[in-house]
C-alpha cells in the first residue's frame, strides 16, 4: 500500500516540476554569461575576433598585467569530420595587445573574459560570471568595436563603433559584424508583462495549472481505488480463513 502511495506522490511531484520548469524556460532563456560575436565579409586571414572597448583610465575591469585574460580555443573539424579543439597562444606584445585608437582590447588588459570559443564565422566570448555578466559590459562601456585578427594577434581590420543598450534586465548579447559595419543587439526574450504575450503566457499558466490539478485528482482517485481494492481483498481473505 505504501508503495502505491509513494509512487503516486512521486509521479505528481515530477509532473509539477516538469510543467513549471518548462513554463520558466518558455518565459526566459538568457545566456547572460556570453557575448556572441558573428561576422561576415571578414578580411582574408581572419582567425578570431575581439571586441574593443572605450579606453578608460579608471577602468574598473582593468587587469594588473598585459597578459591575455582568457584562453582562446579554436573549434574545428579534422579530415574525418571529428571535432577538434586547439588552444591559440598570443604573444603579450602582439598588435592586438598594443592596439589603441581610443578603443582597446577586451582580451588584453581587462579581467572580463574567461574563454574565447572560436568557430569558423563566430567567436563566443565567455565571461567570468563571478565578476560580471554581459549587460554589465554594455552598461559600463556604452559602445564597442570589433577587431578582426589573425593567428598571431595582428589586427587586420576594425569595424566602426556602435553604441550598446543600457539595461537592467538579463539578455542575450549579440554582436553582428559585416566587414566594417557593426550591429549590437540585446535580446530580452519574452516580456511576460505586456500585451498579447501576457495573454498567451497567462493562458499557458492556466492550462498548465488545470492539467496539474487534473492529473493530481486522477492520481488521488487511483490511490483511493487501490486502497479500497486492497482492503476488500484483505477482508475477503480473512472471511475465507475463518470459514
Amino acid at each position: 500500500m505504501k508503495k502505491y502511495i509513494k509512487a503516486s506522490i512521486a509521479l505528481i511531484f515530477t509532473i509539477v516540476t516538469c510543467i513549471f520548469g518548462g513554463m520558466n524556460a518558455f518565459a526566459w532563456v538568457a545566456a547572460d554569461g556570453i557575448i556572441a560575436v558573428r561576422y561576415t565579409d571578414a578580411p582574408e586571414g581572419t582567425v578570431f575576433v575581439d571586441i574593443l572597448l572605450p579606453k578608460n583610465e579608471n577602468d574598473k575591469y582593468a587587469s594588473a598585467d598585459g597578459k591575455p585574460s582568457a584562453a582562446i580555443i579554436l573549434h574545428g573539424e579534422d579530415e574525418n569530420g571529428e571535432r577538434t579543439e586547439e588552444t591559440l597562444t598570443l604573444a603579450e606584445d602582439c598588435e592586438l595587445a598594443k592596439y589603441d585608437d581610443g578603443y582597446t582590447s577586451c582580451l588584453f588588459g581587462r579581467d572580463i573574459a574567461a574563454e574565447y570559443r572560436v568557430y569558423s564565422i563566430s567567436t563566443d566570448i565567455v565571461l567570468d560570471e563571478q565578476k560580471l555578466i554581459n549587460t554589465d559590459v554594455s552598461n559600463y562601456y556604452g559602445s564597442l568595436k570589433v577587431a578582426y585578427c589573425d593567428e598571431k594577434g595582428n589586427v587586420l581590420a576594425v569595424t566602426d563603433p556602435v553604441e550598446t543598450e543600457h539595461t537592467d534586465k538579463p539578455a542575450n548579447f549579440y554582436v553582428n559584424a559585416d566587414g566594417t559595419s557593426l550591429e549590437c543587439k540585446l535580446d530580452h526574450g519574452i516580456d511576460v508583462g505586456k500585451g498579447l504575450t501576457a495573454i498567451i503566457f497567462g493562458s499557458v499558466i492556466v492550462v498548465c495549472i488545470l492539467a496539474v490539478l487534473g492529473i493530481a485528482v486522477i492520481a488521488a482517485i487511483v490511490v483511493v481505488v487501490v486502497i479500497l481494492i486492497v482492503r476488500h481483498n484483505k477482508k475477503k481473505n480473512q472471511q475465507q480463513y475463518r470459514q
